[in-house]
């Protein structure tokens, strides 16, 4: 058992032998850092993705075992670059998980009804379309798997009104339709793409997006009302990403699985 009481599981087997590119990691206390660190102990072999001018992450990322390609998600041949790299290293993808998202600087601090066309433009470029222009340059390494699978990140956010993160959630609704539209057209292929729709993780970027103090204050409260009554962890996460992107995941698409301790579906 673990410290919190949870089941401490051993699958270092789940992943064995798959490939996948993680896009997405921007530093130690990101999301995707952690995603990509997980997939890797469960047996998978990662790319990942991060911003340009990031030597020297890029260094620390190659000391752990990436393999790491520049990707600037708002120019569409720096996407294909990136996934033709990741291809001739790796021959086939298995699985790609999405993470990409961009907030304007100062955005979140203006109201919703404020928001520039640039600004809100920039963002679905980078939380949504990217997904679409991955998936479209990916499709052909992904169908040499024998068990394809894309997923994608999505918060509560898409789904309530929560205070600061008008446009993130404004993108994150428009990305989870964007995985049922991208399910029915790679569905004939083989091709399963889900979502992880989870609450808030004190990462690096809510940290500065939302601030340290309301980052806190919104986990002790999902920790209070969530049905587990447990705050939610970077693995809690990780092991969701890690299924759906897993031959376990079989015959299973278009959907986002909630992962809150059950905050979501609690009334009180």
């Amino acid at each position: 058992m673990n410290d919190d009481g949870s089941l401490r599981l051993e699958l270092p087997a789940l992943l064995a032998g798959r490939r996948g590119l993680v896009l997405g990691v921007s530093s130690e206390n990101s999301v995707g850092f952690h995603l990509a660190r997980h997939l890797q102990a469960l047996g998978a072999e990662v790319a990942a993705s991060l911003r340009p001018n990031r030597g020297q992450f890029l260094s620390r990322l190659s000391e752990l075992g990436m393999f790491c390609v520049e990707l600037d998600a708002l120019d569409e041949s720096s996407i294909e670059r990136a996934v033709q790299r990741t291809g001739e290293r790796f021959e086939r993808l298995d699985f790609v998980v999405h993470g990409l998202v961009h907030v304007p600087e100062g955005a979140l601090s203006r109201p919703v009804q404020q928001l520039s066309a640039r600004e809100l433009a920039d963002a679905m470029e980078v939380g949504v379309r990217s997904l679409l222009v991955v998936a479209r340059f990916a499709q052909p390494l992904l169908q040499r798997s024998d068990a394809p699978r894309i997923v994608t990140l999505l918060s509560g956010g898409a789904d309530f009104a929560m205070p600061a993160y008008h446009v993130l959630g404004v993108v994150k609704a428009a990305l989870g339709s964007a995985v049922r539209y991208l399910a029915a057209e790679l569905g004939p292929a083989g091709i399963l793409c889900n979502a992880v729709n989870f609450s808030i993780l004190e990462t690096d970027a809510a940290l500065h997006v939302i601030g340290t103090e309301r980052t806190q204050q919104t986990r002790q409260h999902l920790s209070k009302r969530s049905m587990t009554q447990r705050a939610l962890s970077f693995t809690d996460v990780a092991q969701a990403v890690a299924f759906l992107a897993s031959p376990l995941c079989s015959n299973l698409t278009g959907e986002a699985l909630t992962v809150d301790g059950g905050f979501s579906k609690s009334y009180f």
